[in-house]
């Protein structure tokens, strides 16, 4: 299943997309979507697996759906419709996140560590200034700068790819 695992993050965000970001929904969809996905793999025509494991993680999600008996908020063209654009959103933010990662690694050291204490370690930016000695403007505008440097790499990554 080395497809599953080159694809399971973009199934994943299409699956939060479906489900309407209701985490545990989320996980049990992407559970039963797997193991669809290993009984039914001698069914795959070996073209698109993303687009096969979409349409069979849709499936799943009406299931549980109509197992749960709630109040349907969406019709099933309507979910139908919106799963379809889900799946290529999904793709958009898988190729995005890959652009940033990558992006992030090519960062001098001390601006890769200014944005690890600002979004990873969810440091204020006066946390920041006071702990480095600077002000909180001038942390602004180098979190601006980086911000700026980034956008540039992500879409000249994301060109790069087409």
């Amino acid at each position: 299943m080395r497809l599953l695992a080159t694809h399971s993050s973009r199934l994943m965000s299409f699956i939060r997309i479906i489900t309407m970001n209701r985490h545990n929904d989320a996980e049990d969809v992407f559970q039963r979507t797997c193991i669809i996905l290993w009984q039914k793999f001698s069914d795959f025509d070996g073209e698109n697996f993303f687009a096969w494991a979409c349409g069979i993680a849709r499936y799943e999600m009406l299931k549980l759906r109509d197992s749960q008996k709630r109040v349907k908020v969406f019709d099933d063209e309507t979910i139908e419709y919106l799963s379809s654009d889900a799946c290529m959103v999904a793709q958009d933010v898988c190729d995005r996140r890959t652009a940033l990662s990558k992006c992030l690694s090519e960062l001098p050291i001390a601006d890769r560590e200014l944005i690890r204490r600002r979004y990873y370690d969810e440091l204020s930016v006066k946390e920041i200034a006071e702990h480095v000695g600077r002000s909180t403007y001038a942390i602004y505008r180098e979190l601006s700068r980086i911000h700026g440097s980034l956008s540039r790499c992500i879409e000249r990554t994301l060109a790069e790819e087409v």
